[in-house]
């Protein structure tokens, strides 16, 4: 008997460093797997962001950081003097229209989905389609739907108020940012769609018993507990959309049919020219990185100073 415990006790001691060791490699493995996304991150995000910052208060050639040169601060008079650059960001906050609509529609979806009524799980994934849908494929299908002369957005419209009534999308500005909010507005509202009815089914039930008992209304119940409930989980989306929406690139990219697109214009008296469709213009058309990092630094400054306000 002590022979077998003294001999158990000579197997553990054997066991305890190839233990020790096993665990050795596996928190080296881990560590290897955890600094490569850390690597990239730093490489491709905070290494260009530093470069951005650093090249707002230089004169450069091209792309070529060698040509640096001090400029005593040119570029941030060349922006503060630009009319373009404030003409993009109220473009911007138009645009910021639609994360507002898609908001709203978000909701009134979500409500009528946790009714629970027949077939609620499908209608919720077709509703989340679009969102999952390329930004490119989308902007072409509505492009396609708004052509002058051929979309059956025009079509609609002159069956029902004639062809006088027909709408030249692309070349009035007063219409032409109007198609980026309506293709935005049907895209986005699937992610809010989701979000809310996952926010919807964690609303305490017994509250709403409780205000039937008292005889509340159904608006009652929707204004004094299903707001307040999902209140987070609105500021969440509505910081997203603010922010998606001061941001908007892709659909404004793609709609700009008219002017001259390679010296910055978007559509008819650039009513489709976003900050960061400009920022981009003057990256690439212009090659003058020191003033698309001056006007994303100042699109980044705005930004931040609304989240502060809305938090």
């Amino acid at each position: 008997m002590k022979y077998s415990k003294k001999k158990s006790r000579e197997n553990i001691s054997e066991f305890v460093p190839l233990e020790k060791k096993k665990i050795k490699n596996e928190a080296l493995c881990g560590y290897i797997f955890v600094l490569l996304p850390i690597l990239a991150y730093i490489v491709f995000n905070i290494f260009p962001l530093l470069i951005s910052f650093i090249i707002q208060f230089f004169s450069m050639e091209g792309y070529n950081l060698s040509t640096l040169e001090w400029n005593n601060f040119q570029n941030f008079k060349d922006v503060f003097n630009d009319s373009d650059f404030y003409l993009s960001l109220g473009v911007s906050f138009f645009m910021s229209i639609s994360q507002f609509i898609s908001l709203g529609i978000a909701l009134f979806m979500s409500v009528l989905l946790s009714k629970k009524i027949a077939g609620h799980k499908i209608f919720q994934v077709i509703y989340f389609i679009p969102y999952i849908c390329s930004s490119v494929a989308v902007s072409l299908m509505w492009m396609w739907m708004f052509d002058p002369d051929y979309g059956i957005i025009n079509s609609i419209i002159e069956f029902f108020a004639g062809a006088e009534a027909r709408i030249a999308w692309f070349k009035d500005e007063n219409w032409y940012p109007w198609m980026i909010i309506i293709a935005t507005v049907w895209q986005a509202p699937g992610y809010g769609i989701v979000l809310y009815k996952a926010a919807l089914d964690q609303v305490n039930p017994s509250l709403y018993e409780a205000s039937s008992i008292d005889g509340a209304s159904a608006w009652r119940k929707f204004w004094n507990i299903t707001l307040p409930s999902i209140a987070p989980t609105t500021f969440f989306l509505l910081m997203a959309g603010i922010m998606s929406g001061l941001q908007t690139f892709d659909m404004a990219k793609l709609f700009a049919q008219t002017g001259n697109t390679w010296l910055g214009e978007s559509g008819p008296g650039n009513s489709g020219l976003t900050t960061v469709l400009y920022i981009y213009n003057w990256g690439t058309n212009y090659q003058n990185m020191p003033r698309a990092s001056v006007m994303s630094w100042m699109l980044f400054y705005i930004i931040f100073i609304i989240s502060a306000l809305n938090f």
